[in-house]
């Protein structure tokens, strides 16, 4: 590894990591996706170090990745929810019994969105998939 692109690459991550954190939180819904908004941008940043200008110009550059980031973590956010949207309609069509249950059934399927997504992950492998805790 080139000690003068680790030296360079580690200067500008000092002095930029605050001002892309700020950037991704205040456009993400949550501390984790902003985490991983801003991995992801000094990732890119470090594979395409040849390409990262001097100066001001390197701050300018990783709030474009970071914007390019946020973008496709949007999309995949809004793919990933429309996907589970569509398999709470599946299994509410499926359990379908009264417009009683079905009300409490929306409102479980509610509750179960707004859960962190691994507490969502464990029930659902629990629940649909049948595995045990041991």
């Amino acid at each position: 590894m080139d000690d003068e692109r680790l030296a360079r690459f580690e200067a500008v991550y000092r002095e930029t990591y605050g001002q892309i954190t700020a950037y991704a939180v205040r456009r993400c819904d949550s501390p984790q996706d902003a985490a991983d908004v801003v991995a992801e941008t000094f990732t890119i940043a470090w594979r395409r170090m040849d390409d990262l200008p001097s100066g001001e110009g390197a701050t300018l550059w990783l709030y474009g990745v970071a914007r390019n980031v946020l973008a496709n973590h949007h999309r995949s956010e809004g793919r990933r929810k429309a996907r589970s949207a569509e398999l709470d309609l599946k299994m509410a069509d499926r359990y379908a019994d009264s417009p009683g249950s079905r009300l409490e059934r929306e409102a479980i399927a509610q509750i179960f969105r707004a859960l962190p997504d691994d507490d969502r992950e464990l029930l659902a492998l629990v629940a649909w998939e049948g595995l045990v805790l041991q």
